[in-house]
């Protein structure tokens, strides 16, 4: 024993003896290299578990069909969300609720009891105007009132997202009426065609965006027009008409001038009355612009249940709430757009307006002169600002801080902004907002329509510029909202080509996988065409005519 402490005082004697400068940062190297991960260490997001099997599949299945796949939210055996669960003033908290209509999320907007949202809109380049909610209430009255005394029951709105669009959506449900949302910049043949197939009797529309004579001829259900003018052209004499023959057939008016004929009208929306029903929405589902349209009608307990199920899908602390501001950078005319931007206003979220908005456009500039936390985009929106960002990030040092972000992504956590990544990020490549303020970007995937694959990768790099997290979701013409969505905490990145996955169902619908070759949606990743079916669901079912797998990890993704 003593020989062996010997040994070892000799042995440090001999090791101190030849210490150096050296010796001491190589120690000092493999001390932090050992003591990091240890000191700042840092749990994912969520627990892996919980992304290892994001949907309940059922216990047993049909021939030819594979399991039916829900949402952990609604397990097997219980109800799919169907609404909001409004309660009545005065009513005890366990009550149920029940499902609402869009009536009661604009009263849930104006009459917040915590912070009153804020509704406002981009003009030019910087202007921002904000809008009195209670103000907006009687505008909504005005409109509504004006559309109903004309006799009219299905009504287009062919504009850009505006504050006149959500007025004129919210007066048809007040007074019953049934909103048209033709798609914007339709060629004017095109878009006369749409009006015609959907039997529209009156039309919202931006000035000069329609040819009235163009209208008499092919539209000829038409009877009202109600142009929306801006500061550049409300001089002109909007109110006029061609020539007689259309005057006689149509009834013109302008939006800014019913607003002031009608001033004494008053704010207090109508009370739901027994004999008025809110009408259906009625979309135009177009594969590109100026193609042809599908038509499809949502009714108002359609449009809930998607509502509720958006709501809901994100985790309690990642909800939308007060302090968010919203900016829907995807046209009102597609239905995800349009749910997500009203589970927005019934969570209390402010909501900002921008007319540059639809596929394809550039986020930055949908952003500038805000600074918005929550972005509602499509994919192809998303693909452009990814083509941007490779392009301008090509160095050695970028590729390094890129690398160790991804590596935190795989790790369950999201990459914050450091010193490093603020010195080296390429310029242009991420959205003109604040850093830490955009916190969350919806994606959506039109089915069918064969856009530009937004991949795993493309996801991963995406989270990295934007410093943000994405749900990327799957809609389908026959579905309000949306089919699927990712979980908000599901950074894994995977090498497969083409589209990423689109997570598990949401709560409102539940999907299914059919084929005539009962192998294939037998077992535990099982294929075949998407068949949907809930209460978000147009007549309940709707099979969505493109090919889907359930992956290992219950997510649902191209086949």
């Amino acid at each position: 024993m003593a020989n062996m402490v010997e040994q070892l005082d000799a042995l440090i004697a001999d090791t101190l003896s030849t210490w150096n400068l050296y010796t001491t940062l190589i120690a000092l190297a493999l001390f932090a290299f050992v003591a990091y991960p240890l000191i700042f260490w840092a749990e994912p997001d969520t627990h892996p578990l919980l992304l290892a099997r994001q949907a309940a599949a059922s216990p047993v299945r049909q021939p030819r069909e594979s399991a039916v796949y829900r949402s952990t939210e609604v397990p097997h055996g219980y109800g799919l969300k169907t609404g909001l669960s409004v309660r009545e003033p005065g009513a005890p908290k366990w009550t149920a609720g029940r499902d609402g209509d869009l009536r009661d999320i604009w009263r849930e907007a104006v009459n917040s009891s915590s912070t009153t949202p804020k509704i406002m809109s981009v003009h030019g380049g910087n202007s921002i105007v904000e809008y009195d909610l209670s103000k907006t209430s009687k505008l909504i009255n005005i409109i509504g009132s004006h559309l109903q005394k004309a006799g009219v029951q299905k009504v287009a709105i062919y504009t850009p997202n505006s504050i006149e669009y959500l007025i004129t959506i919210f007066a048809c449900s007040f007074y019953g009426l049934s909103p048209i949302l033709v798609p914007f910049n339709q060629d004017h043949a095109i878009a006369c065609k749409l009006l015609d197939q959907t039997q529209a009797q009156a039309v919202i529309a931006t000035a000069g965006s329609l040819p009235l004579a163009g209208l008499t001829e092919s539209v000829s259900s038409l009877r009202h027009v109600v142009w929306v003018t801006d500061p550049a052209n409300k001089h002109m004499d909007w109110e006029g008409a061609p020539d007689s023959e259309t005057k006689d057939k149509l009834a013109v008016s302008v939006w800014d001038n019913l607003m002031t004929e009608t001033s004494a009208t008053n704010s207090e929306l109508p009370k739901n009355d027994e004999n008025v029903f809110p009408g259906s929405l009625i979309f135009l589902w177009q594969k590109s612009t100026n193609s042809p349209a599908q038509v499809v009608e949502f009714t108002q307990k359609n449009m809930v249940a998607a509502i509720a199920a958006l709501v809901s899908a994100l985790p309690q602390r990642q909800r939308l709430g007060p302090s968010d501001l919203v900016l829907p950078a995807d046209s009102f005319s597609h239905s995800y757009v349009l749910s997500l931007t009203m589970a927005a206003l019934f969570s209390h979220s402010s909501l900002v307006i921008n007319s540059v908005a639809g596929t394809g456009v550039d986020l930055s500039l949908a952003a500038r002169g805000v600074e918005p936390t929550v972005i509602i985009a499509s994919s192809q929106s998303l693909v452009k600002l990814h083509e941007t960002y490779t392009s301008g990030a090509s160095s050695g040092l970028h590729r390094l801080v890129h690398s160790n972000h991804g590596r935190a992504l795989a790790a369950g956590r999201m990459p914050g902004e450091d010193l490093l990544y603020k010195m080296v990020a390429p310029k242009g490549s991420a959205i003109v907002t604040s850093p830490g303020k955009l916190r969350l970007i919806f994606a959506s995937e039109r089915a069918g329509t064969g856009d530009t694959a937004l991949s795993s990768a493309a996801l991963r790099d995406l989270r990295i510029i934007t410093r943000s997290r994405i749900c990327y979701a799957l809609t389908a013409p026959s579905v309000a909202g949306a089919v699927a969505q990712t979980n908000i905490y599901d950074y894994r990145h995977d090498d497969r080509p083409g589209h990423s996955h689109f997570g598990a169902p949401l709560s409102s619908v539940e999907i299914k996988l059919v084929d005539k070759d009962d192998s294939k949606v037998d077992g535990i990743s099982p294929s075949g065409e998407i068949v949907v079916s809930g209460p978000a669901v147009v007549g309940g079912e709707s099979n969505l005519g493109v090919r889907g797998i359930f992956r290992e990890d219950c997510t649902l993704g191209y086949a």
